[in-house]
């Protein structure tokens, strides 16, 4: 069964972290869509001892800071769930920010204790932010710390943080605190060797009891936390990854997060799982072409490429659910939904496969020998697609559905499958002729991935850069509106890339685990779900 269980959030974490593809396949899946009950609190208490198994990658120091992924929520409380508009309160009572977002104040609930039994306060943010910040450290997965000129303890509870520019966001839903009493005195330039990280100490619904060097880590759930006992009594993280399929299927494991499209397939055959999916307007994913190849050097050329792809078709190939729009260029981010809800976020470039070959022909490329294949002052319309050679995007999928659909305009495109280290080292470089990845969904993470400067893509346009420059100090929503605009304009104008979709992933929970709904991701929410034994 597939659970398409669709949340328009912001993963946070590092972009393309723990991504898989599958190979081409034509399953057909039968669908349904179902909505997970809410839970009461009468549920909570009828519920026994229970535990829920979920397999993650890493080893014992997956709870540390040297990983970047959900399983840390179980754990550590962040300052708010959730991003910007779309935030709530976790450990913050309250929040506020002055006029021009540089300045934030929070006050901290009063009823959250470290698991030691230690209150944690308005000192121990403190002195995490100065931690991440310390020249041994240089913590860069806690996401905004870099623009912090200082932060301000009021009282014991409430504290200020002052940015150098601004900052719509604040202490966002990924940035976590440790205890001062337990760290202050050890020596920051082993920071991410501590053996705190392997038996941590930490404010949120489950605590520490155990682990198995390369095996497990167990973790038990806190009697004290602020919102209650959670109904699930233990959580195990089962280390290493794996084949999440046969562990699924063997009953080790509960849960398996960011599976990929071919083992979401296979597990959705088997009625005992769900699978979930998310996405995201934070980092779309699309073709990027390398302005220095003469194939790529010209606009004409490259929409007319775009053209040719039939990207709708595509998302279903990958099974990705109809709701999970194909873009056409950029939005902000946090309402993008909205924005793709009511209508107004354009999907950009039509498939037109008789426009394609039009343009082609514009361009000066024509099919001279009758071989299928355009020619032009005697090089032939061909290049090297980089395809991820594992991961979830499905990319290698996703280039031999695009291989076809190019070949019927007169384009040959090679596939080259690697490991994603090459591609992503190919893509730095500005060594490839195509590949597909990631482009930041807000300007300052576009200005700083240069991918529209230096060598990347080979693709340069000061006007553009002006725009993300000025829009990335804009507060005001119906002027962001405005710039954004002009921004896809040139996009669409210039085609650098060639937009799919937003970041999706897929998660697969056994059927008895309840309360997700739109919630997703297990790891993140464990405190609010429980389980039906009766369930298959």
């Amino acid at each position: 069964m597939v659970m398409r269980v669709l949340r328009p959030q912001h993963r946070g974490g590092r972009p393309g972290g723990r991504r898989g593809l599958g190979l081409w396949t034509a399953l057909a899946v039968t669908v349904t869509i179902l909505s997970a009950p809410g839970c009461s609190s009468e549920g909570k208490e009828e519920m026994g001892r229970s535990t829920v198994t979920v397999l993650i990658e890493g080893d014992e120091r997956a709870l540390g800071p040297a990983a970047d992924d959900e399983q840390k929520f179980l754990m550590f409380l962040t300052m708010v769930r959730g991003y910007r508009d779309l935030a709530t309160n976790r450990l913050a009572e309250t929040r506020e920010h002055s006029a021009d977002y540089r300045t934030w104040t929070y006050r901290l609930r009063r009823d959250v204790r470290w698991h030691d039994g230690v209150p944690t306060t308005a000192h121990d943010v403190a002195f995490s932010l100065d931690l991440y910040r310390h020249p041994d450290v240089l913590h860069a997965l806690a996401q905004g710390v870099g623009n912090i000129e200082r932060v301000t303890v009021l009282d014991d509870y409430a504290l200020t943080v002052t940015y150098r520019h601004p900052s719509p966001g604040g202490l966002d839903g990924w940035t976590q605190f440790y205890p001062k009493h337990l760290l202050e005195d050890l020596d920051p330039s082993r920071f991410y060797e501590w053996e705190f990280w392997t038996q941590p100490v930490g404010n949120g619904p489950y605590r520490y009891v155990r682990h198995v060097p390369r095996t497990l880590i167990e973790l038990e759930a806190n009697p004290d936390f602020y919102d209650g006992k959670p109904a699930i009594d233990h959580v195990t993280l089962k280390l290493g990854g794996g084949n999440p399929v046969t562990e699924l299927a063997s009953g080790n494991i509960d849960v398996a997060i960011y599976v990929d499209h071919t083992d979401a397939l296979a597990v959705a055959r088997d009625p005992r799982f769900q699978v979930y999916y998310g996405w995201a307007f934070t980092e779309p994913l699309a073709i990027h072409w390398n302005h220095r190849r003469p194939l790529f050097a010209d606009a004409t050329v490259r929409r007319a490429l775009t053209h040719a792809l039939d990207r709708r078709g595509l998302r279903d190939l990958l099974d990705l659910p109809d709701e999970i729009p194909v873009m056409g260029g950029l939005a902000p981010w946090y309402r993008a939904a909205e924005l793709y809800q009511s209508g107004e976020l354009d999907e950009g470039i039509v498939y037109d496969p008789e426009t394609a070959r039009g343009l082609l022909e514009r361009a000066g490329w024509i099919d001279r020998n009758e071989d299928g294949v355009r020619e032009r002052a005697g090089s032939d319309a061909r290049f090297t697609m980089l395809a991820n050679a594992a991961g979830v995007l499905g990319t290698l999928s996703a280039a031999v559905f695009m291989q076809d659909q190019l070949r019927a305009v007169g384009v040959k495109m090679d596939i080259q499958p690697v490991a994603r280290s090459v591609v992503n080292a190919a893509h730095r470089s500005g060594d490839f002729d195509a590949v597909i990845s990631w482009v930041p969904n807000e300007p300052a993470g576009l200005l700083r991935s240069r991918l529209l400067e230096g060598d990347r893509i080979g693709y340069r346009s000061p006007e553009l850069m002006r725009l993300l420059d000025v829009l990335q100090g804009e507060l005001d929503t119906d002027r962001q509106d405005s710039l954004y605009s002009l921004v896809n304009e040139i996009l669409g104008r210039d085609v650098p890339f060639t937009f799919l979709w937003p970041l999706t992933w897929r998660h697969v929970a056994h059927a008895r685990i309840r309360g997700l709904g739109n919630r997703v991701n297990p790891l993140e929410y464990m405190e609010e779900l429980w389980l039906e034994e009766s369930a298959q």
